[in-house]
């Protein structure tokens, strides 16, 4: 499992990567078509990168989480016994998996509604606005998926300490 997860979370930084370069390039012609291309109707331009941009801020978020690499306080943490550590650790994760199942959820609900009412954006290109709001649903699944295995390396003694953690790969 934990090769499969590796694998998954390569391929999670490489769509981040990807996406990113994509809103970088839409901006690009964004600015260009402005000065050079104005007789084409690009509006649409600006919510495909907000919807590219909000794809890849949230697929981040299982990266961090896989690596332990949030904001937490740290001092305490360390101040505190290994038996100590690890409750807090496995406290952290449950709530973590508790937001991440109810973020699943209430995304999926936002989905179902863009869905039935055929919500579109309001630019020439008129994107189905479900595929924007899946974004939090799918990064929170994947988010879950990274959180157990937190929570088995935890309960088999193996807490993944910030600074310990390769934030690069």
């Amino acid at each position: 499992m934990r090769s499969f997860l590796s694998k998954l979370d390569r391929l999670i930084g490489g769509i981040v990567a990807l996406l990113m370069a994509l809103a970088l390039a839409l901006s690009t012609l964004g600015i260009l078509s402005r000065y050079f291309l104005a007789d084409f109707n690009l509006d649409w331009i600006g919510e495909v990168v907000v919807f590219l941009i909000i794809w890849a801020i949230l697929l981040c978020i299982p990266r961090v989480e896989r690596r332990s690499a949030h904001v937490r306080v740290d001092f305490l943490f360390d101040a505190m016994s290994p038996r100590g550590q690890k409750f807090a650790e496995m406290l952290s994760i449950t709530i973590g998996i508790l937001a991440s199942i109810l973020l699943v959820y209430a995304g999926w609900l936002v989905v179902g509604d863009a869905i039935l009412w055929k919500e579109r954006t309001p630019s020439t290109l008129h994107a189905p606005l479900w595929i924007y709001y899946s974004a939090l649903s799918v990064a929170f699944a994947l988010n879950l998926l990274f959180l157990i295995e937190r929570a088995i390396n935890v309960m088999q003694g193996r807490i993944a300490h910030p600074h310990d953690t390769n934030l690069a790969d």
